[in-house]
């Protein structure tokens, strides 16, 4: 077994990180087989019942992306009538993007499901547990952040240049 070092932390955090983050998509594909969402569809549908209408370029910023990655997203959704664009009153080309009434049920019957299912199993996790690991992960965000500064399209400055 290898000795516990600040880089062996770090790797073990990120491998943590990587198998949640397929587990809960394995399990999220699991529980939403008849819904017919994707994973990005359901994170545009999500920030958008959380936040309210947006740009494309404000939902792509907010999760640190090119907004090229979430364009084809909204217009898929758009297409499938769960998202509108609507006219912005502070920019003329910058449509904002709502959820159609179909897009808040939607929505809202995948997180009751996602509720039902995971908070029995969640639930047993010790509270201070799961705060402490969410003040870590985002800490880890914001220090990446910072360290790799990156502009409102999610393009690294220093690349840009």
């Amino acid at each position: 077994m290898m000795e516990a070092t600040p880089w062996t932390d770090v790797v073990a955090l990120t491998d943590e990180v990587r198998l949640t983050f397929h587990r809960l998509a394995q399990v999220a594909d699991t529980l939403h087989a008849g819904v017919d969402i994707t994973v990005r569809q359901r994170a545009v549908l999500e920030y958008l019942h959380r936040n309210g209408p947006s740009t494309v370029p404000d939902l792509a910023r907010a999760r640190g992306v090119a907004r090229q990655h979430f364009q084809p997203v909204v217009n898929e959704l758009s297409d499938r009538g769960l998202v509108e664009a609507t006219p912005n009153p502070a920019h003329r080309r910058s449509s904002l993007v709502a959820l159609t009434a179909a897009g808040v049920e939607t929505i809202e019957s995948v997180q009751a499901v996602e509720r039902s299912t995971l908070t029995p199993v969640l639930g047993r996790l010790d509270h201070r547990a799961v705060t402490d690991a969410t003040a870590t992960l985002r800490a880890v965000r914001v220090a990446l952040d910072e360290e790799h500064d990156h502009d409102e399209t999610g393009e690294n400055k220093e690349s840009a240049t």
